[in-house]
């Protein structure tokens, strides 16, 4: 689909090309689009990212489906998915998918409804990669992964991509002015800026590393929290009792609430509407820590600013994300002025650890309104 499944001829390919790498349990699967083959940019080189981290490589291809024109596009698109479905079960009818511990899907256009229906029709756990996905692929319930969508693609509407995405927890990244090939006409080397900028975040979703960067206010919602797991099971805390520090066991496990996230995305929005800081780190594109920075400086010549919130997600723990988004407040707070970061801590012994790890003392002052909100947290500070 060079920019569509309408008006474009199909091409005729081999049907299954395999690269094997037995050394590997990884799989990527290319689902191309009409006309859209994997020779063309996206799959090309999404295809070239996948091979240089080792993914085994099946490229899909359909041959002989019709043209559609504009005015039966919703008519027969159905009858052109289910042809390009039977085709594709054709050529991967000799993938044993219980080989693979990671499974990653690399779509575009109705290439991301096919692979979305026949993961669904084989019951395939796999990752995916959506590039310009038509309405339709959200019948099928896709799967996580990422989708990168035109503002000007003419087969898709960018509100109903956004409410869609919405829905299905994804992350969507969007080119303004950009068609159904992800491309600005007549703006050659800007396409190939946008290339670029789609490769790296296609790369930074296959290679499984964690991203980080500030958020807007406009993006804290309670949607963004949809695979962070707040619980922490804790035995033993830390606390301060008659002027000294004690061990004492007490167990709970601490989640939250729906109450609790919606009081937490309304804190973070006014956090960030404030001139405050607010810093996350990313995993497949689903937010998986978070850090936060009040920005009025408090305590006379100590001139503290608030750490008001860290926190990791349960299945993310252990990779130094706390370190890395600690880090970032404290950098962020020495350029706002302040000589110190002050925390009210949880009091739980791992999380105790982890700021004498990263350098955090009992506080010189205490701020009172911590004190009374949360007395069992420890009031701590770090030297900027």
């Amino acid at each position: 689909m060079a920019g569509s499944l309408l008006g474009i001829e199909s091409e005729s390919f081999m049907p299954l090309t395999i690269e094997r790498n037995d050394r590997n349990m990884k799989i990527a699967v290319f689902f191309p689009g009409i006309g859209y083959h994997c020779e063309k940019p996206l799959l090309y080189y999404s295809g070239k990212i996948a091979g240089q981290y080792q993914y085994e490589q099946v490229r899909v291809s359909y041959t002989g489906l019709r043209r559609l024109c504009a005015e039966e596009f919703e008519e027969a698109l159905e009858e052109t998915l289910q042809e390009a479905l039977a085709q594709t079960e054709s050529c991967l009818k000799d993938v044993d998918w219980s080989r693979y511990e990671d499974i990653l899907f690399i779509s575009k256009s109705i290439g991301t409804a096919v692979a979305a229906a026949y993961a669904v029709r084989h019951g395939i756990r796999c990752r995916n990669v959506y590039y310009t996905p038509l309405a339709q692929t959200f019948d099928y319930a896709p799967q996580t992964g990422i989708v990168f969508h035109g503002t000007d693609d003419p087969w898709a509407k960018t509100e109903r991509i956004r409410e869609k995405c919405a829905e299905n927890n994804l992350p969507l990244h969007i080119v303004g002015n950009g068609n159904h090939s992800l491309e600005i006409q007549e703006d050659t080397m800007g396409n190939l800026s946008i290339l670029t900028d789609i490769m790296q975040h296609t790369e930074d979703y296959i290679a499984d590393v964690v991203q980080y960067r500030q958020l807007d206010a406009d993006e804290i919602c309670p949607r963004l929290f949809g695979q962070f797991i707040r619980r922490q099971k804790v035995t033993m805390c830390r606390r301060r009792e008659a002027g000294k520090w004690v061990i004492r066991e007490d167990p709970f496990i601490d989640d939250w609430s729906e109450e609790d996230y919606r009081i937490l995305v309304s804190c973070l929005k006014n956090t960030v509407n404030t001139g405050g800081f607010v810093y996350a780190a990313f995993y497949k594109d689903a937010l998986k820590g978070f850090v936060s920075v009040e920005s009025a400086l408090f305590g006379g010549d100590n001139r503290y600013l608030d750490l008001s919130s860290i926190h990791v997600s349960e299945d993310m723990r252990g990779r130094k994300i706390g370190q890395h988004l600690f880090k970032a407040a404290a950098e962020w707070a020495g350029q706002k002025g302040a000589r110190k970061l002050y925390i009210s801590s949880h009091s739980a012994v791992e999380t105790q650890a982890f700021y004498q790890a990263m350098g955090c003392v009992e506080a010189q002052e205490y701020h009172q309104e911590h004190v009374e909100r949360e007395p069992y947290d420890c009031q701590l500070e770090y030297q900027l």
